[in-house]
């Protein structure tokens, strides 16, 4: 990923405010850049899906979450 998509995905995380999102508390902008999100309890939702207790979601919650995602971008 370039510096500018990455700065790119940080302002669109900036203005997403909902409380099911992963609030961005801050970026850093000087070599090594990064982020500073809340705490997520479960890890990542990578790792919640494959490793914790969203492996055993069935399919049909599976769409369900995505509704929702799709629902709030719209």
């Amino acid at each position: 990923m370039t510096r500018e998509d990455f700065l790119k995905e940080a302002r669109i995380m900036r203005a997403a405010q909902h409380p099911k999102l992963v609030r961005l508390y801050a970026v850093c902008t000087e070599d090594p850049i990064y982020i500073v999100t809340e705490l997520m309890c479960n890890g990542s939702l990578l790792q919640y899906l494959r490793d914790g207790p969203g492996k055993n979601l069935l399919i049909n919650q599976l769409v369900d979450m995505m509704a929702q995602v799709i629902f709030y971008i719209f």
